[in-house]
């Protein structure tokens, strides 16, 4: 709410609600993703690396593997996935690991789980809270500037010293 009852910015307002839109937009198709990749829970497989695949940006480059998931049963084959977390020093060319599918598209993970569903739930909450803001500056009556009455209390002299 607006400080001394002023009616809040218009374009501030505009321009927490379209970040926190686009944040919840972002993370709510993600939901279901984070929560099986945490969970690791999906077909259990095995990883073969074919590839590094390297990107780098302002100074710093990240790698993963690239190469094929097969699930036990062989039923799913998926060519051109990256398992996560998998770095430079990972693997050789040809080496396997176990591997889960999600469902992430182009990405399987460790059978131990994974943790991208802590970023992924706090983008959700920060997104509520930009909502929340917006609702609450447009929303909830104003104050007009009433202050609460501040009642006097008399002083009792008994209390008072007195210079003698």
């Amino acid at each position: 709410m607006a400080a001394g009852g002023r009616k809040p910015s218009g374009f501030v307002s505009l321009l927490l609600l379209l970040a926190g839109v686009l944040l919840f937009w972002m993370t709510v198709p993600n939901l279901g993703n984070a929560a099986r990749a945490a969970t690791a829970n999906g077909p259990r497989g095995t990883f073969t690396a074919a590839r590094l695949v390297c990107v780098g940006h302002a100074g710093h480059s990240s790698c993963e593997w690239s190469g094929t998931f097969r699930s036990a049963d062989g039923t799913v084959e998926i060519e051109g996935v990256k398992l996560f977390g998998s770095g430079r020093g990972s693997f050789t060319q040809g080496q396997t690991a176990s591997a889960v599918d999600v469902g992430n598209a182009g990405r399987v993970y460790d059978p131990t789980g994974s943790r991208t569903w802590i970023v992924t739930v706090a983008l959700m909450v920060l997104s509520y809270v930009l909502l929340a803001v917006v609702a609450r500056r447009h929303l909830m009556p104003r104050d007009h500037g009433r202050r609460t009455p501040v009642v006097a209390v008399p002083v009792s002299h008994a209390t008072t010293s007195r210079a003698r």
